[in-house]
């Protein structure tokens, strides 16, 4: 007898045989399973494949995982099939200790890869030497959640000049911010780290037209360029970017914490 708890997201408990019934008895093995994903995940969902059944932990299921493309990269999904072939279930499996199995097997994204070209970096939002084997790009605009991801890479980039690179990409997520990243357009290299760090020092009553103007007159107003924002919010649409400030490590999406242990093992270079 199973002993487990049931308790997910979403539940999707089918009679094979007659939800498939209409289905031509000639049609690919994994036809039922693509309508069960695009019954649970949304019609839109992007299957990118499929691996064979395998053995579950549960008694009489059996778990497929499914491969689907989400913003961050190939995220795995898993499924489970009755053994008997009669049922699909979608969820998250617990046992009676509390324990989610399926996210003990469902394994973990494959993060995404978008070549630099396509990202289209700007030599003059560089901060380091452009031919720095590890090349970050940093997607961030003058939030909170912006300042950690970039002091993380900075504190870093001091720590390993000879070895890392910044590249900047202005990815502001209000009017307000996209105000103060246009500003923070007239300042490079260096003095667009120092200006970066007044944004996301100043109060959080900054931010007036006459405060983002005075901010302006301290750059190199012949540097500004406030179109260069608005270009890089309609390519990270294209890019289908998270709608959140995301890093890239020589291509690679940061999809975990920007340690150094992690953009480490992305940039494959040891770093102090």
């Amino acid at each position: 007898m199973l002993r487990f708890l049931l308790i997910s997201f979403f539940i999707l408990l089918l009679n094979v045989s007659a939800a498939f019934a209409i289905e031509d008895k000639a049609a690919p093995a994994n036809t039922g399973i693509t309508s069960i994903v695009e019954k649970a995940l949304g019609k839109g969902v992007k299957i990118i494949r499929m691996d064979s059944p395998a053995k579950s932990r549960i008694e009489g299921l059996s778990q497929i995982r499914v491969w689907i493309e989400t913003a961050y990269g190939e995220t795995p999904v898993l499924f489970y099939l009755a053994d008997d072939g009669r049922f699909y279930l979608a969820g998250s499996i617990y046992d009676a200790q509390g324990n989610n199995l399926t996210r003990l097997d469902v394994g973990t994204t494959k993060p995404r890869y978008i070549p630099e070209s396509d990202m289209d970096l700007n030599k003059d939002y560089i901060v380091g030497d452009k031919d720095a084997p590890v090349k970050a790009v940093l997607w961030i605009g003058a939030d909170a959640y912006s300042r950690g991801l970039f002091e993380a890479f900075y504190k870093l980039y001091g720590k390993n000049k000879n070895k890392i690179a910044l590249y900047i990409k202005f990815f502001p997520k209000s009017v307000p911010d996209t105000e103060k990243m246009e500003a923070s357009t007239c300042f490079r290299g260096e003095a667009l780290t120092k200006a970066l760090q007044i944004i996301y020092d100043a109060n959080p009553a900054w931010g007036s037209k006459e405060d983002v103007a005075a901010f302006r007159k301290t750059g190199n107003a012949g540097a500004c360029n406030d179109e260069l924002v608005h270009r890089d919010l309609k390519l990270a649409e294209t890019l289908r970017l998270p709608p959140h400030p995301v890093a890239f490590v020589n291509g690679v999406m940061l999809i975990e914490q920007p340690t150094k242990e992690n953009i480490a093992r992305l940039a494959g270079t040891e770093l102090q």
